[in-house]
C-alpha cells in the first residue's frame, strides 16, 4: 500500500533521516526527476519537487535536497469568486500583498428570461472583480516580474485565465507561461493562504511504499 506525502524543503533532511532510522539506509536510485530511497526492510519512498527542471547528477539525493533548498522568488496570483489575494515571496516569507473580497451572485435555478438577466449581472460581476484583481497585479508583480523565478497560481482556472489575459497584466502572463508550474488548491484568499501557496510549490512530494 502506498500513500503520498508532502514535506516542506525545509524539513526534507530530517524527514530522510527518520526515514532510514525506521526502515534501514539502504540503496538511492534515480529515475527522470525523482529520487528513491529504499529502507533495507523493503520500504522505499520516491521523491521528487513540484518545481520543473531539477537535474540529477551523480550524487541524486544531495541534487534534490540542493534543489529543494535553492531560493525561489514568486509572485503569487490567488483568485475564487469571493475574493483575491496578489503577493509577492523573497524566498523565505511572504513581503507584501493586497487583497480584495469580490460580491458574485451564486447561481439560481430560476428559467426563462429572468435567468438571463440573473446570468448577465453575474457576468458582469465576475468581470468586474477579475478587473481590480488585475489591477493588483499590475500595481504589485508587474514592476517587478524581471525579478522573480516563476508565478504561483491558485484557485478557479477562468478567473486566473481571465487575470493575466487583462492587458495590463501581460509580463505576469510572459512569466506564468515561462515556467508552468502546476495548479494548486486554494482555501481561502487570505495572507497566510498566500503562504501556504509558496510552502507547497516548492515542497516535496514523497510517494511511501510500505509500512511507515
Amino acid at each position: 500500500m502506498s500513500r503520498t506525502v508532502s514535506v516542506p524543503s525545509g524539513r526534507i533532511e530530517k524527514w530522510v533521516d527518520n526515514f532510514w532510522v525506521r526502515h534501514g539506509e539502504g540503496s538511492v536510485t534515480a529515475s527522470g526527476d525523482a529520487v528513491t530511497i529504499s529502507g533495507t526492510d523493503g520500504a522505499s519512498a520516491r521523491m521528487r519537487l513540484l518545481w520543473p527542471g531539477v537535474e540529477l547528477g551523480s550524487d541524486p539525493l544531495a541534487d534534490l535536497v540542493a534543489a529543494a533548498h535553492a531560493p525561489r522568488r514568486l509572485g503569487l496570483l490567488a483568485v475564487r469568486a469571493d475574493g483575491h489575494a496578489i503577493g509577492l515571496w523573497d524566498g523565505t516569507a511572504v513581503t507584501e500583498s493586497k487583497r480584495r473580497g469580490h460580491y458574485v451572485q451564486s447561481r439560481t435555478a430560476a428559467g426563462g428570461w429572468s435567468q438571463q438577466r440573473f446570468a448577465r449581472r453575474r457576468e458582469n460581476q465576475a468581470k468586474a472583480a477579475y478587473e481590480k484583481a488585475a489591477g493588483d497585479v499590475a500595481a504589485l508583480i508587474e514592476p517587478v516580474t524581471g525579478t522573480l523565478d516563476a508565478l504561483v497560481s491558485a484557485g478557479n482556472p477562468g478567473a486566473i485565465k481571465a487575470v493575466l489575459a487583462d492587458s495590463r497584466c501581460r509580463r505576469t502572463a510572459a512569466l506564468a507561461a515561462a515556467l508552468p508550474l502546476p495548479h494548486l488548491e486554494l482555501r481561502d484568499t487570505s495572507r497566510d493562504a498566500l503562504t501556504d501557496l509558496a510552502v507547497r510549490v516548492l515542497s516535496v512530494a514523497i510517494t511511501i511504499d510500505g509500512q511507515d
